[in-house]
């Protein structure tokens, strides 16, 4: 009988189906139960990540949790010594024979400019001397104030030395969509609160009917409930470079707004050198920023009152209504740098020449502001 052999087989390197199945298993089955672990940790003690900045504020109700960069919070820390709170007077406490503040009391902030004590706010916040200033651990009284009338800008002045100034930002270098935070004194604490928001328009226009003597234009940041509650607060915002990019301001209904630094800068300047800002004293349209009108320069023109105003340098120096500016020493007027912007950069008795449309014509009128 024929012995029949079995076919030959070629060795492989396959493992079996069967323990290749159960290691998937296994891992699963370790995958799980991580992802469960985690999971009764995190409902048992709640998160701990480290990357995560609690916002409180009982000024503030609406208290969020933002993601900050390690930057952000360094930036935000360090500028703590620079941001007071300024509160109302309120009755000492007889035993410690100091003020009791709570979150009623508080008016806003203020922002240190000088190292010898003087500090900024805004007319919204500071109406006069009898308030009290809160700056680190300690309280101060105010001994001096000064009002800028073409900000809205409140320079006070406490006893302190060696005070931490804040830095400013360079107008040029403003960014649509740049990220902004806020540092606002906490009430009741020695802590500070920090906000962020983007900045969202860089040349904000309240009104069509703009004026050479008063702030033509804000800095517009993101809305949010958060900012909205700190608007009336001058409440001061940085960049992440530290930089003052404004304060909040509230312009007639508009909410959201900062004061640009660029006249906060001006401002400044003007309380250091003790001089005054130019009132030149018209009325205009910047019509490069009005839906429509595809012309440049700015138009002297008032719906209602005086377009130029009785007496002040434009009238002594002949403008009148309907003249077109068009450059002021040679700088053209443009949506960015309007009449009031350009007069910015000149004092009291300086010489000018401004380049004026009228009826089609070309002039240029030299004056002196």
């Amino acid at each position: 009988m024929e012995e029949r052999k079995s076919h030959f087989e070629r060795p492989t390197s396959s493992r079996p189906s069967a323990l290749l199945n159960w290691v998937l298993i296994i891992a699963l089955a370790g995958a799980l139960a991580g992802l469960g672990g985690a999971w009764l940790y995190q409902w048992l003690f709640g998160s701990q990540a480290s990357n995560y900045f609690k916002l409180t504020n009982s000024a503030v109700p609406n208290s969020v949790k933002i993601n900050f960069e390690q930057p952000l919070v360094n930036v935000a820390v360090k500028y703590q010594k620079s941001v007071a709170g300024i509160y109302r007077p309120v009755q000492n406490l007889s035993v410690i024979d100091q003020p009791l503040f709570g979150s009623e009391d508080f008016l806003g902030s203020a922002v240190v400019v000088t190292s010898d004590g003087w500090l900024m706010s805004t007319d919204q916040v500071i109406k006069n001397k009898q308030v009290k200033v809160v700056l680190g651990d300690k309280i101060y009284d105010v001994s001096d104030l000064k009002v800028d009338s073409f900000t809205g800008l409140v320079f006070i002045k406490i006893d302190g030395n060696l005070l931490q100034p804040v830095n400013f930002q360079l107008t040029d270098e403003v960014n649509i969509g740049e990220r902004l935070f806020a540092n606002v004194d906490l009430p009741s604490s020695l802590g500070h609160s920090f906000h962020t928001t983007f900045l969202a328009n860089d040349h904000y226009i309240v009104s069509r009917y703009l004026s050479s003597d008063k702030v033509d234009y804000y800095f517009k940041i993101s809305d949010s409930s958060d900012n909205q509650s700190l608007n009336k607060l001058a409440a001061p915002y940085f960049n992440l470079g530290g930089d003052l990019v404004g304060l909040a301001y509230q312009a007639g209904d508009q909410t959201g707004l900062l004061l640009p630094a660029e006249y906060i800068k001006e401002a400044v300047k003007n309380l250091l050198n003790n001089t005054t800002r130019v009132s030149f004293g018209v009325k205009y349209i910047d019509l490069e920023n009005n839906i429509g009108l595809d012309k440049k320069g700015n138009l002297i023109y008032s719906p209602t009152g005086l377009a130029v105003e009785y007496n002040s340098v434009a009238y002594k120096a002949g403008f009148k209504p309907g003249d077109q500016i068009m450059a002021i020493n040679n700088e053209l007027v443009s949506d960015q740098h309007t009449v009031t912007s350009l007069l910015q950069n000149y004092r009291v008795g300086d010489k000018v020449i401004i380049k004026v449309m009228r009826n089609n014509v070309s002039k240029d009128l030299e004056i002196s502001l």
